[in-house]
């Protein structure tokens, strides 16, 4: 799948609506790659770690206290087999996404056959962050369990395909992001996890996407070591360009091989903060430009660099009011139109 022009639009996939209609009729509205929307101040179900939870052996989600945790002091053989055994057999059903969990989904398909996109995007919580921010028990995070590690990687994996499956009813060309905020901690002393694991469970989940013949991103609103991210099969690096734009450029060479495979860069340039406020569009394709430049000038390609860029807010926009969430897609729209005539 080649997207057909440069700098189009799309987001993250949180928004700040309860009402779920109104978010559906924004992402077909307003962007390019319409996305379903997810919505977490419908409740403690919509969370980025819960939304994804279901079918995980051991699980108690508390929505009063609006927690998450995985009780490995029970027997969890069983239910660890029947992740694997529809893993291999490629019966997904029993591991999908309720509309419980995820409503904006099922009338984001549902309405897609009134607005007939040529692109959609899903997404998932990354193995890293859901294997980081939930625990068990004890509070130990679940990625170093390794007797629950692989198989919550697979039921990500799951869910992924899961989704591709059910949004081929809403367009031909998918693409699914893969949401990375713990990515940020890596390297640090908080985060324990080699590069080799990291890469090889993003690649896991990427590879899922990829045998339905979907596209594959990474969204990572921080610093992080990119060269990790580039590492990975991965098709689309989105990033925080309105704050860290200068920590990308320090990788320029694994981006410039990025790119040269094939692989798309989206721009986070809009921030989700009241500093959309301070900005118009085209302060924000100024900001643009410079940091296209400042990676032109680290030998990276210009026209590889504008032919393979997409753009977005710099993070999901769930926790945000209503009105400064239209701001930032008002400003995304202005600043598209401008993109235009980069060359």
């Amino acid at each position: 799948m080649k997207l057909d022009r440069k700098f189009l639009t799309m987001g993250i996939g949180s928004l700040p609506y309860i009402n779920s209609a109104k978010s559906v009729e924004l992402v077909f509205k307003a962007f390019d790659i319409p996305f379903w929307p997810q919505l977490p101040k419908r409740g403690f179900k919509e969370n980025m770690y819960s939304q994804f939870s279901q079918g995980l052996p051991g699980l108690v989600v508390d929505e009063k206290k609006r927690t998450i945790h995985v009780d490995s002091s029970k027997d969890l053989s069983e239910g660890l087999a029947g992740i694997y055994e529809a893993h291999i057999s490629g019966d997904y059903d029993l591991f999908g996404i309720t509309e419980e969990f995820a409503e904006g989904f099922y009338l984001f398909i549902k309405e897609a056959k009134k607005y007939k996109p040529a692109y959609v995007k899903g997404h998932i919580t990354g193995p890293v962050s859901f294997g980081l921010g939930v625990a068990d028990e004890n509070g130990r995070p679940i990625i170093y369990n390794d007797g629950i590690k692989e198989a919550f990687v697979k039921l990500l994996e799951i869910k992924a395909i899961w989704q591709i499956d059910k949004l081929k009813d809403a367009a031909e060309n998918i693409i699914i992001f893969i949401d990375e905020p713990y990515l940020t901690s890596f390297g640090s002393s908080f985060m324990n996890i080699k590069r080799e694991d990291v890469i090889s469970m993003l690649d896991s989940v990427i590879d899922g996407i990829h045998s339905k013949g979907a596209k594959a991103g990474i969204h990572c609103c921080g610093n992080t070591d990119w060269s990790v991210i580039a590492g990975t099969k991965v098709d689309i690096i989105n990033f925080d360009a309105y704050l860290y734009a200068d920590n990308l450029t320090l990788y320029s060479k694994d981006i410039e091989r990025f790119l040269k495979r094939g692989g798309y860069l989206a721009w986070g340039i809009a921030p989700t903060s009241e500093a959309i406020l301070k900005e118009t569009g085209s302060t924000l394709f100024k900001k643009l430009s410079l940091q296209i430049d400042n990676l032109e000038k680290r030998s990276v390609d210009r026209n590889l660099i504008i032919s393979n860029s997409l753009l977005t807010p710099s993070c999901g926009m769930g926790t945000l009011s209503e009105d400064l969430t239209e701001d930032i897609v008002a400003k995304l729209f202005e600043l598209a139109k401008l993109s235009k005539t980069l060359n």
